[in-house]
């Protein structure tokens, strides 16, 4: 999947939370799952997206023509073959409080991290990238109706990235480039809440969520450099 079609693919979930939001209000019945407070755990797959930003777009570059982040005096780089796309796994926690004036409608505090990786084809393990975030703020559920158990999700908070470049220096050595930021995180979702069980406040989540942040990282060279990356990830979890 290209980067256009990620984009794409975001634009149009955002269209669809929008939607599916905008016509749920004439909803006034009590969802039983809304009504409880409840915590959550979830884990899944994850594809970052990058945006912006003078090192993160290099480095991303670099990857696409399968060239190697070291560059020797000359100005020369090595051929080390495509990288595969950044895919790696996310995991989350939280708790949700009922708002009694919003039926249907949580608040609580949540917490997500993705790790993601990925290396050439042809100099394997000894080149890679490693693309590392994590978020922490208010998040929200709302429950879009009584008997079915569909809801969106939306969130807000602080948001770092963290990176690593691994490439084999002058001396046919690894060596690696670290990179570090904190800025702002924001997000949307959609999912959809299972009930096998015979105690009805378990639940299994069904998720969907894009995330976008916007984070000031420090740069040998450049100073501060505004990355604007996104993140979308599939995930299942469970809630009780």
């Amino acid at each position: 999947m290209n980067f256009a079609n990620k984009n794409k693919i975001m634009k149009i979930l955002f269209i669809a939370i929008a939607l599916i939001c905008s016509s749920s209000f004439c909803v006034f019945s009590q969802n039983d799952i809304a009504s409880k407070k409840r915590v959550y755990f979830s884990t899944g797959f994850v594809t970052p997206q990058f945006y912006d930003g003078s090192e993160l777009m290099q480095s991303y570059k670099l990857r696409q023509n399968g060239e190697s982040y070291y560059q020797n005096p000359m100005g020369n780089r090595s051929a080390v073959g495509s990288y595969s796309r950044n895919t790696g796994f996310t995991l989350g926690i939280g708790f949700y409080v009922p708002l009694p004036k919003v039926k249907n409608l949580s608040v609580g505090l949540i917490v997500n991290s993705g790790q993601t990786g990925s290396t050439p084809s042809e100099s394997g393990f000894a080149e890679g990238y490693f693309f590392n975030f994590l978020n922490f703020g208010i998040g929200s559920q709302y429950y879009l109706f009584n008997q079915t158990n569909l809801y969106l999700k939306g969130e807000i908070g602080m948001g770092s990235v963290w990176t690593k470049n691994r490439f084999l220096n002058e001396e046919g050595k690894q060596d690696f480039l670290h990179h570090f930021g904190i800025g702002l995180e924001t997000g949307g979702g959609i999912g959809y809440t299972l009930t096998p069980f015979k105690n009805k406040k378990v639940g299994i989540n069904l998720e969907i969520n894009c995330q976008y942040y916007s984070t000031r990282v420090e740069v040998s060279g450049i100073g501060n450099d505004q990355w604007k990356f996104g993140a979308l990830n599939l995930s299942t979890g469970i809630q009780f």
